[in-house]
């Protein structure tokens, strides 16, 4: 068989990743690591893993930084994923999807365990990213909470959304005295518990706390704007801040005018529904294109075996418990922290295990 032809069969079958962590500015990660069962896991800059990755990561440039940060590669190979959707993107997204969004994914999926608050941010939406920075998607993501922990006294928690009132000459005032406290005040507080769910649309501020664990399903973008001059104790470069595009531009990212919490809570909380249930499980909708026509998100429990028809290709991560999922291509084990993406060459998996949980994330609408 040559190199291509096994090249070729990994697109017609589930893939399944190496870990991909990326670094950011703040530190995290020990509780992705501690599902993945590394001994002696510890918080690090490396807080996030990147699944079904064809992003490169937005980094400084750094000592040791890999050529590649942030893309995905094939376990047990030195295969990048985003080869493969490059030479079959047929097999592994379909031809509705390629017809539409071309030979990408449309979607990113992340690990996130954050161990400090992350900087004050927003992301640009498609028009502000296209307009300033010549990209294809901005960023709309979702958060969906994994597991908590306090750290240092402080109970879990994300800021969210600018209270009513706030203006951008106002923000502007403070991201300029580099008034930290001030920014934090004009956003919601809200405390956050396993299972909650968040849609945080693109231009809206916020920030993630410490101790949050969650998958992040969103647009496949790393652009970003962050107010704050430091993270944790580490300085954050003007340039980086701004991503080189000055604050005039860096400002008008952020959506202004704010709403009551009520408003926000109505207009970003998730409320997972059951879709299917069987005897061997259940899938739920977190994330639907009625919400959101960027991506979409499911919950798949497993309990014995569990038929999932395939619609559109889906990555996936393992958050609890351990099995397989099974089809023509044979069987494939599913550990804790394990990611893996499903092509649209497969017809249907069947997952099979005991407590095996799984959340998805799928691309964006093909017709809204």
């Amino acid at each position: 068989m040559s190199k291509l032809d096994e090249l070729e069969c990994l697109a017609h079958a589930p893939i399944v990743f190496a870990p991909n962590e990326t670094w950011r500015v703040y530190t995290g990660g020990k509780l992705f690591r501690q599902l993945r069962g590394v001994p002696d896991a510890q918080d690090s800059h490396y807080p996030e893993d990147w699944i079904a990755s064809v992003s490169r990561a937005v980094n400084p440039r750094r000592d040791g930084q890999p050529a590649l940060e942030g893309l995905s590669v094939v376990r047990d190979t030195d295969v990048p994923f985003a080869l493969l959707v490059e030479l079959f993107p047929e097999a592994l997204l379909g031809i509705a999807h390629l017809d539409k969004f071309g030979p990408t994914t449309g979607v990113l999926a992340k690990f996130l365990d954050s161990s400090v608050r992350l900087p004050i941010q927003a992301h640009p939406d498609d028009a502000l990213a296209q307009k300033h920075w010549g990209e294809r998607f901005g960023k709309t993501e979702s958060w969906i909470i994994v597991a908590t922990r306090p750290l240092g006294g402080v109970a879990p928690s994300i800021l969210l959304g600018f209270k009513p009132g706030v203006t951008r000459e106002q923000f502007s005032k403070l991201v300029r005295k580099a008034d930290s406290k001030g920014q934090v005040e004009c956003l919601h507080h809200i405390p956050v518990k396993p299972g909650d769910a968040f849609l945080v649309t693109g231009r809206t501020a916020h920030a993630i706390g410490s101790g949050v664990f969650m998958i992040e399903v969103q647009q496949p973008s790393d652009l970003v704007i962050h107010t704050e001059q430091e993270c944790a104790g580490v300085p954050i470069a003007e340039e980086t801040r701004h991503m080189g595009k000055g604050w005039e531009v860096g400002l008008e990212v952020f959506a202004y005018g704010g709403e009551e919490l009520d408003a926000l809570m109505a207009r970003a909380r998730l409320e997972p529904q059951i879709v299917a249930r069987e005897p061997g499980g259940s899938v739920a909708q977190i994330v639907s294109y009625k919400r959101t026509p960027h991506f979409a998100a499911r919950k798949i429990i497993v309990g014995g075996r569990l038929a999932v028809a395939n619609e559109c290709f889906y990555a996936g991560a393992v958050v609890a418990g351990s099995g397989s999922l099974a089809g023509e291509f044979g069987e494939v084990a599913l550990a804790p922290g394990d990611t893996f993406f499903v092509p649209i060459s497969v017809p249907e998996v069947e997952y099979r295990g005991q407590g095996l949980e799984i959340i998805t994330a799928d691309p964006p609408a093909i017709t809204v």
